[in-house]
């Protein structure tokens, strides 16, 4: 074989490796990036390739030693310290993560990926207004606005004017939702009329949270008049200017609808579980708790349980005496804020039914994994986000076992003293580059 036919091959075997992760081959994308790091020790490419299919397959220890070696050969290449430093996230090593996220978008200042990257370690670490600022580089910014213009709607100049109309839309899941609302009465009361645009299953939610003086449909279906502007509901912050101290963190910012089921008392705790959030989430298997390692709170005397999973995760509470599901009962946020209200604990993991308890101001104790989102910080036992919520972290990335026997210990001290649901203590987190 000729030289020249050699270094058609390799090329083409470089192709093939993101070809082979997208349809799902991992092994052969694996085998195929390590025959080509052999073939060409000295390409960084082949060692990005190989990295990022250990990446992928969540095998993040296994990806870095290839990413450092790329980065090493290829320093000038922004992609691969993003690379790199998202492997070292997983991995929990934040500080040299964060470094990383730093040098990539030195290299490329002008990619929105990375800057956005940079921000949500910002934000881990409480440096808001220098996260929410990086924050608006959010590729889904610019498409959801341009649809808004389309229909004839400008982007809001981030003036604040008494009299003037906005347009607020919601963006990502409903916990992202329920958590920036409590940016509208800010600007409600500098004298903004604001309507929030949102899905329809969170209008109940959405049009109880102070500020709000309306409500429309998430997406235009014509021309809109009578706004001076719109804004992403996730820009707030930034526009805000909000830091660590403005940070606004009402008890309770949202109210459900009146008239819903209501749950029967007898003395007991009544406590909600949520162990699963949308499988849609790339990052949900991460969060998840098998629902047959949770049940060891069952165990505990002296408590009412009730199932707050809808339509995911309740094959696995088939045949469960132990816990009142109500689903059946639960058709939109709304009715999920109802039951939730009803509660005097709630146990979940990092999903909706976390924000909806915290706005509500009800106490909520939230398991989340070792390599948490960004809004939950870097350790510590609570937020600055919600006064009523606890936090439980793993020590071991995917190892709940101990999550769970801290939640069981709490939860039989909480029968004796319910006061307890209440304590909280002072939020921390550590500097960025530690």
């Amino acid at each position: 074989m000729s030289a020249a036919r050699k270094e058609i091959d390799y090329e083409d075997g470089l192709r093939l490796v993101p070809q082979l992760v997208a349809a799902g081959r991992f092994a052969a994308a694996m085998r195929w990036a390590d025959q080509l790091c052999r073939h060409r020790p000295e390409d960084p490419r082949a060692h990005n390739q190989a990295g990022l299919v250990r990446q992928r397959q969540g095998g993040p220890q296994e990806a870095v030693p290839h990413l450092r070696r790329a980065a090493l050969l290829r320093p000038e290449a922004g992609e691969i310290w993003a690379n790199l430093g998202r492997s070292l996230r997983l991995c929990a090593a934040f500080g040299p993560a964060f470094q990383c996220r730093q040098r990539a978008v030195l290299c490329q200042p002008d990619t929105p990926e990375m800057r956005l990257a940079l921000g949500l370690d910002l934000l881990a670490v409480g440096r808001y207004r220098a996260g929410f600022a990086e924050y608006e580089h959010r590729p889904d910014r610019g498409a959801a606005l341009a649809r808004y213009a389309a229909a004839g709607l400008p982007a809001w100049d981030g003036r604040v004017r008494p009299g003037a109309r906005l347009m607020v839309v919601t963006e990502q899941g409903a916990g992202d939702v329920v958590q920036f609302l409590r940016f509208v009465a800010p600007l409600a009361a500098q004298g903004m009329h604001v309507t929030v645009a949102c899905p329809s299953t969170l209008e109940p939610v959405v049009r109880s949270a102070p500020g709000v003086e309306a409500t429309a449909p998430l997406w235009p279906s014509g021309p809109l008049h009578g706004y001076d502007g719109v804004e992403m509901l996730l820009s707030l912050p930034a526009r805000l200017g909000i830091d660590r101290d403005t940070l606004p963190a009402p008890l309770r910012y949202i109210d459900p609808p009146e008239g819903g089921c209501r749950v029967e008392a007898d003395g007991r705790l009544r406590v909600g579980l949520c162990w699963t959030g949308s499988t849609f989430t790339p990052l949900n298997p991460m969060r998840r708790i098998p629902f047959a390692e949770l049940a060891r709170v069952l165990d505990v005397p002296g408590v009412a349980f009730y199932g707050l999973q809808v339509l995911i995760g309740r094959r696995e509470i088939e045949g469960e005496d132990r816990l009142v599901d109500l689903a059946q009962d639960i058709e939109d946020f709304g009715d999920t804020a109802a039951m939730v209200d009803q509660m005097d604990l709630v146990i979940t993991v990092d999903t909706s039914i976390a924000h909806i308890a915290g706005a509500l101001g009800k106490p909520v104790w939230t398991l989340l994994a070792q390599v948490a989102d960004w809004r939950w910080g870097r350790d510590g036992d609570a937020t600055p986000w919600y006064p009523s919520m606890r936090l439980f972290r793993q020590h071991r990335q995917g190892e709940w076992a101990d999550v769970v026997a801290r939640v069981v210990s709490a939860l039989r001290d909480a029968v004796g003293n319910p006061g307890r649901l209440t304590e909280r203590p002072p939020f921390a987190s550590p500097d960025p580059s530690g």
